[in-house]
Order: structure tokens, then C-alpha cells, then sequence
């Protein structure tokens, strides 16, 4: 184990024309669709963890406060905000893939950035995909909406090859416009890619998950089967069509949501 500064880095790893993902919980992870999704790529591929950061100069624990675990009177675990590396070499291709899962931090942004950038100097960067979720006014009974934001032209007009609507916005900022930024001094593609999220739905939203990740499966040419992850979104959609057919309340809901989305596509309250 090697630890630089806030960086500790339990194997070295030379990147192969990587492929670079994050996700952030906090702001930028509405209904979990940015961590969700980098979870299921970290799971499905068997990435291995590679290293972490360490959250003491990030976080103001009494707003992100870490969990504990407690048995029997005795405190079997204490867990900070995670921050972790995970790495994938893909044996049929040409690119490696670097997943990172993280907490958006409360301060010391750039000295963070700043971090993520020195694991991936081991090596070469093909380009990096940051993962985001947000809260819209759609109906699930409409295909997932997703939209990025890009540092290069090249890559606006991939999104849009895509089907992802490149996104007009201004005001607020998370964590991925500075990473966004600074790959564009590095000359680094980078592309932030946003799935919308019904407002109504639980905690984790697969189906908008499952939308993103196909739109990420083709960016990055990356091979990984998503069909666990579709099966997952086909069943949360059963199940939301049959609470409609039993709440009268919940199908006058997306009836209106239907007729709003049908007539204008909303601008989201915040992005990137």
C-alpha cells in the first residue's frame, strides 16, 4: 500500500488508453441514477479496487456523517464517505476502465480534482465520463431523457449521434463543471452525462440507470452486458403501471405529466 498525501493506492496500475467513469453521490446523484449505474459496471465487470481518498480534508461530518454499525452493544464498524478507485482491464479491447465512486465533497474541490487526476497520470486517457441524475418533470411511461454536457465540439455532436440532448443551462454548479474544466486544460474529452429522473419515483430509479448506461455502453465502446440491469427497469416499470391502474391519484399525475412533457421539454432547476 502506497499513501500520497490524501491518495492511498493499494496496487499500482498502468492505464491502457483508459476509460475514465465517475460517479458522485450528493447533488449530482438524484434517485442514485450516477452512483447507481457505476456501482452495476464495478459489480458486472469485477473491477478491482485499486485505492481510495481519504475524506478527512473533504467533508464536514456533521453534514455527510459517516455510519456506523452496532451489534450487540459493540461497534462493529465505523465507515467515512467512501471515495474509491476501481480498475478493469478489458482483455478484448484496446481500453482499459477506471471507475471511480465517490462523495461530492463540501471543500477543497480543486485539491480533490486534484487527486483524481494523479491516479489517472499512470498511464493514458482515451476519455473520461462523469455520471449524473437529476430530478425532472417526466413520466416513467416515456423513454429515460438524458442529457450531457461536453469540452469539446467533437463530443457534443457524438452526444447527439446518441440521442442525448446537448443542455443549455446556467447557475448552480456541482463537482463535475470544475472536472470539466480542468480536462479541458488538460485536453482531455470529457463529457458529463445526465439522466433525468421522475420526481415521484423511490430512492434508486433502475430504468433511467438502465437508459444512461446504454448511452455510455456506445460513448466508450465499452463491453458489458446491461441485460440484468434491463430486466430490473422492465420490473420497476410493471410495477409503477400497476400502481397506476389501483391510484387514481397517481394516474391523474402522469396523465398531466404525459400531456406537459408531449407539449415542452422542461429545463431542469439545476445540472452539472
Amino acid at each position: 500500500m502506497v499513501t500520497k498525501e490524501d491518495l492511498i493506492i493499494f496496487k499500482k496500475i498502468t492505464l491502457r488508453k483508459a476509460n475514465v467513469v465517475m460517479a458522485f453521490s450528493g447533488w449530482p446523484d438524484a434517485k442514485r441514477v450516477a452512483t447507481y449505474a457505476a456501482e452495476y459496471l464495478r459489480d458486472s465487470l469485477k473491477a478491482e479496487k485499486i485505492g481510495e481518498i481519504d475524506p478527512k480534508p473533504y467533508y464536514d461530518f456533521t453534514i455527510e456523517r459517516p455510519q456506523v454499525t452496532i451489534k450487540d452493544g459493540l461497534m462493529r464498524d465505523y465507515s467515512p464517505p467512501i471515495n474509491e478507485f476501481y480498475f478493469w482491464r478489458d482483455k478484448k479491447g484496446s481500453h482499459d476502465l477506471l471507475i471511480f465512486i465517490g462523495t461530492e465533497p463540501h471543500t477543497n474541490w480543486v485539491r480533490y480534482v486534484n487527486s483524481l487526476f494523479k491516479v489517472m497520470s499512470s498511464g493514458k486517457v482515451n476519455r473520461i465520463c462523469l455520471f449524473g441524475g437529476l430530478i425532472d418533470r417526466i413520466p416513467h411511461t416515456v423513454e429515460p431523457f438524458i442529457s450531457g454536457v461536453a469540452n469539446t465540439t467533437k463530443l457534443v455532436e457524438e452526444m447527439k449521434s446518441s440521442s442525448i440532448k446537448p443542455a443549455d443551462y446556467s447557475g448552480p454548479c456541482s463537482i463535475h463543471s470544475l472536472i470539466l474544466n480542468e480536462c479541458e486544460k488538460k485536453g482531455i474529452p470529457t463529457i458529463s452525462i445526465w439522466g433525468h429522473a421522475p420526481e415521484y419515483v423511490g430512492d434508486v430509479d433502475p430504468r433511467t440507470t438502465h437508459q444512461l448506461l446504454l448511452k455510455v455502453k456506445d460513448l466508450i465502446e465499452l463491453n458489458v452486458d446491461l441485460d440484468e440491469l434491463g430486466i430490473e427497469s422492465n420490473l420497476f416499470r410493471k410495477q409503477l403501471d400497476s400502481l397506476m391502474k389501483k391510484d387514481h391519484t397517481f394516474s391523474e399525475l402522469i396523465q398531466s405529466l404525459e400531456i406537459e412533457y408531449k407539449n415542452a421539454r422542461r429545463t431542469p432547476d439545476y445540472l452539472t
